[in-house]
């Protein structure tokens, strides 16, 4: 079959488009990756919230795309900013208080006898009584946890000591001899302190102090105290046993020290 020489034309005209138009591309295609790499280097996450978006599963990143790295927790300095910026109020009532009541360091604790944490907070407590004296008063509130069944027994014994001016020492003892939670302990521990132990034992029964144990536990949950010990000081919470140096900081940042 002949060809003519108009389809000839027609022919190598579509040849030559073709070729210019693949080189066009091609010249575009280098163009686009460019400009995406340089995209890419000056906001690497607005590019990868675009392909996630582009994938419609919102927080999951498309196939070929890494998952973004997990933000990076708060500093220990952002962490003490939140805290002396949420302060609470503590309601004292009748709770156990030791040092002047107009000492410029404040320091309320919601424990528990049985728990080992607080323990360890408690001898944090007795570290910064040391050091800052009479600036300092403390008052202890009961937190009784429910597995721990020495709990209540140990806040009720401690109270009834405090009705005879023993709280404190009875609190300490109680401390010390933590694995031998027991009413053989509390009553002995009594007897060690010089207390009527007719009266000690009536008021550590009575419903007076169960009712305030009790009133104690309401409070620390509605302020955010779900475990032991948690403190507050001057109203700036602390979750924990945590270090004395911890105090410390806040203390200082309070201007309380």
């Amino acid at each position: 079959m002949e060809i003519s020489n108009e389809t000839k034309k027609i022919a190598i005209i579509t040849l030559v488009a073709a070729v210019f138009l693949n080189l066009l591309n091609h010249e575009f295609e280098k163009g686009f990756q460019k400009s995406l790499v340089e995209a890419i280097k000056k906001d690497p996450a607005a590019i990868r919230n675009a392909l996630i978006a582009a994938a419609g599963a919102p927080g999951e990143a498309p196939p070929g795309v890494p998952p973004a790295p997990p933000p990076a927790p708060p500093s220990e300095e952002e962490q003490l900013k939140q805290q002396l910026a949420d302060k609470i109020n503590v309601d004292l009532g009748n709770s156990p208080i030791l040092g002047r009541r107009n000492a410029p360091i404040q320091l309320v604790v919601f424990s528990d006898f049985q728990c080992p944490f607080s323990k360890r907070g408690t001898d944090t407590v007795h570290a910064l009584k040391q050091k800052y004296g009479d600036k300092l008063m403390f008052v202890y509130k009961n937190l009784p946890l429910p597995f721990h069944p020495e709990a209540m027994p140990a806040a009720k014994a401690a109270l009834a000591a405090g009705k005879q001016g023993k709280f404190f020492e009875y609190h300490d003892k109680l401390y010390e001899n933590q694995g031998q939670l027991g009413d053989t302990l509390y009553v002995q521990t009594a007897k060690d302190l010089g207390l009527n132990i007719e009266r000690f034992n009536t008021d550590r029964n009575s419903k007076e102090l169960e009712d305030q144990v009790k009133a104690d536990a309401e409070q620390a949950n509605k302020l955010g105290f779900n475990g032991t010990p948690g403190f507050a000081l001057n109203g700036v919470k602390i979750l924990g046993a945590y270090p004395q140096e911890h105090f410390e900081k806040v203390i200082s940042a309070l201007g309380a020290g």
